[in-house]
């Protein structure tokens, strides 16, 4: 008989398997949690589409 892995779910930034009902799910811990945090702010991540024009950012003269 095979054996099934404790818990199916992975923390994204270090891999260590995370239950699913866990505080900080679906981060292994806050370090974790802080760090993917990080990388939003730095722009590291970007969500595919068109890029946006913000109201100030556009010309008057367009």
């Amino acid at each position: 008989m095979t054996k099934q892995p404790a818990s199916p779910f992975r923390c994204p930034i270090c891999k260590q398997p995370v239950a699913r009902g866990s505080e900080h799910f679906p981060f292994c811990g806050e370090r974790c949690r802080v760090v993917d945090l990080g990388h939003w702010a730095a722009e590291d991540y970007r969500i595919a589409g068109d890029p946006v024009t913000l109201p100030d950012e556009e010309s008057p003269y367009a």
